[in-house]
């Protein structure tokens, strides 16, 4: 006969098993990777860091590359795209530049790479503007040609919005945007530096681009600013508390900061101190965006996007687990390896 102790053994060995196997198959609705470089050849620095983005992703296959640069590797920023395009599929990079990119890695490197997959569908337009006087086109352009693709995104979507849309032209474009997808549709971006962008790996100017992500996720939103000393890094938390909320399940933040405020802080003496606020908040959870020329989001979560400057755009992406084969709500005895 089996003592009570043996079988308890049997009982706690058996969970512990199905614990380990839950957490092996469990595939979250978005998967993302993130690298970033400090190498000042622009060649190398886009290689290193989609590669080690691309080595985060994992076994997922990318759906979408962001790629952030700093000033050191703009003037070869071709050399920089071809780097990434080396890595990854050419056709799915995008991007701008900035004054940095801004990761959980780095906030001093060159190159900043973001890889997506997942669950996800990813649809991207991209509208020239002649200038301030075309910019509510633009954004009306852009909303236009998502428009279809957003109304089929049933669960979590979101935008971003990034391109030759310096302050205060960032908020027309949004306003554009939004006349068409929703008064409250889920935005955030940024202004490129100099007004560069990066579509399919190749260099444009005078556009702005727009990148809908939709899945089986939720969003968080916050926008921030104070320029006092302090005030610059208690902003950054602040951001990143707000956006995150309660949710235990945050997969990534996406953030866009003001270059003026990175101005402040190198000459502050501060500045790795707001991306240490940010980590406090939300520990080993992979950071993405970059310093740019204004800053497009929503000041709390469900409230209608703007564009302003000198501030902190934040968005906690939350993701929800797809069942693996092997999940308990699907599991079948005869099935198991």
């Amino acid at each position: 006969m089996t003592s009570s102790k043996e079988t308890a053994k049997k009982l706690l060995a058996a969970t512990l098993g199905l614990a380990l196997l839950l957490t092996a198959t469990q595939v979250f609705a978005i998967e993302v990777g993130v690298g970033s470089s400090e190498l000042t050849e622009a060649k190398a620095a886009g290689v290193e860091a989609a590669t080690a983005a691309k080595e985060a992703l994992g076994s997922q296959a990318a759906k979408i590359v962001l790629v952030y640069n700093g000033d050191a590797v703009s003037a070869e920023h071709a050399k920089m795209l071809a780097g990434v395009g080396s890595v990854f599929d050419a056709s799915i990079v995008y991007g701008c530049a900035g004054y940095a990119p801004l990761t959980d890695v780095s906030n001093e490197g060159q190159v900043g790479v973001l890889a997506l997959g997942g669950d996800i569908t990813v649809t991207t337009a991209v509208a020239k503007t002649a200038g301030k006087d075309d910019d509510l086109a633009c954004g009306t352009r852009i909303g236009e040609a998502l428009k279809e693709a957003a109304a089929a995104a049933t669960d979590g979507k979101v935008l971003l919005l990034f391109g030759d849309c310096h302050v205060p032209r960032d908020d027309t474009v949004t306003k554009g945007v939004c006349g068409v997808l929703g008064e409250t549709f889920p935005i955030i971006g940024g202004s490129a530096k100099g007004g560069r962008v990066y579509v399919k790996s190749e260099a444009a100017s005078g556009v702005n681009l727009g990148i809908l992500i939709a899945g089986d996720f939720t969003c968080g939103f916050s926008l921030q600013k104070d320029m006092s000393k302090q005030g610059l890094i208690d902003s950054a938390t602040t951001a990143f508390t707000e956006a995150v909320g309660d949710s235990k399940k945050t997969k990534l933040m996406l953030v866009f900061d003001c270059g003026g405020r990175r101005g402040a802080m190198l000459k502050n003496g501060n500045y790795p101190e707001e991306l240490k606020a940010m980590k406090a908040v939300v520990g080993n959870v992979p950071i993405f965006g970059f310093y740019g020329s204004g800053e497009i989001g929503c000041k709390a979560t469900g409230e209608a996007p703007c564009g302003v400057g000198y501030s902190i755009s934040a968005c906690a992406i939350q993701g929800q687990i797809v069942p693996g084969p092997y999940c308990l709500e699907n599991s079948n005895e005869d099935d198991k390896p």
